[in-house]
This record gives C-alpha cells, sequence and structure tokens, in this order.
C-alpha cells in the first residue's frame, strides 16, 4: 500500500512510534518531518505523528489545510496533546478534503528532547493495535 508517516514533533518516543508504525505497515518510505523532503502524490494512507498544541507552527497548520485526496486519501493521526487541541487539528485535516480516520491514538509524548526515548511495552502494543486497525480500515 502506497502510504507514508510524518512528524511534526520534536519528543524521542513520538519519533520512536512513528518509526514502529512505518515498519510495522511495511512502508517504503523513511519516516519524515513535516513539510516532507518529497510531496505527496496520491498516497493511499498518511499517518501523522504529532505533539498538537493550541497553537500550530505555521509549516504544520499549512500542511494540514492543503490535505486534498489528491494528496493524501486517508489520514490518521497520533497526537500527543489536549483533547481541545487534537480536536480542532482533526477539524482542520476534514475540511481540506481528504477522509480523516475518527480512530486516533492518543499518547503521552513525554519531554520534548530527541534523545528521550523510552518507550512503554503498552504503548509499544497500544501502537501495534492502532496500525493494524488502521491498516484494515483503508484496504
Amino acid at each position: 500500500m502506497k502510504m507514508r508517516v510524518l512528524t511534526s514533533t520534536k519528543k524521542g518516543k513520538l519519533l520512536v512510534l512513528a518509526d514502529r508504525v512505518a515498519a510495522k505497515a511495511e512502508s517504503t518510505y523513511k519516516v519524515d518531518s513535516i513539510p516532507p523532503d518529497y510531496s505527496l502524490d496520491r498516497e493511499r494512507l498518511l499517518v501523522i505523528v504529532a505533539t498538537v498544541k493550541s497553537s500550530l507552527s505555521d509549516s504544520f497548520r499549512r500542511f494540514c489545510t492543503d490535505l486534498s485526496k489528491e494528496r493524501a486519501a486517508n489520514v490518521a493521526l497520533i497526537a500527543d496533546g489536549l483533547p481541545e487541541d487534537v480536536a480542532k487539528l482533526k477539524e482542520i485535516i476534514k475540511e481540506a478534503g481528504t477522509n480523516f480516520i475518527d480512530d486516533v491514538l492518543t499518547i503521552t509524548g513525554g519531554l520534548p528532547f530527541k534523545f528521550a526515548k523510552k518507550v512503554t511495552p503498552e504503548e509499544e502494543k497500544a501502537v501495534d493495535e492502532w496500525t493494524d486497525r488502521i491498516l484494515a480500515t483503508v484496504k
């Protein structure tokens, strides 16, 4: 399946989880940051792993407002943030015109350092189960 995993975070734990999603889904692309090095072109699935705050960075917000079906047919989200901020991001993506998969996985990202990469076995299991559900949804 043609899919990409993109990140908008500085938290090491979330970066590790993004790599785990890409490996489990056997993505041919390496995990990239937002905005990506290579533009999206008719991706079947885009997984965004992000730290979501009340004020999104301009580049992240612009990227999300440009998510049309031509760029990505389906978008799934792993988020570290308050429920109300995640809900705002969901609306931005839905308004862009792509299919937003409502099964959002919320993870507490921990410290905002790329070297802080500790992931618990429970979090690994939750990410694996979530990835399986998302992949089954879009196949």
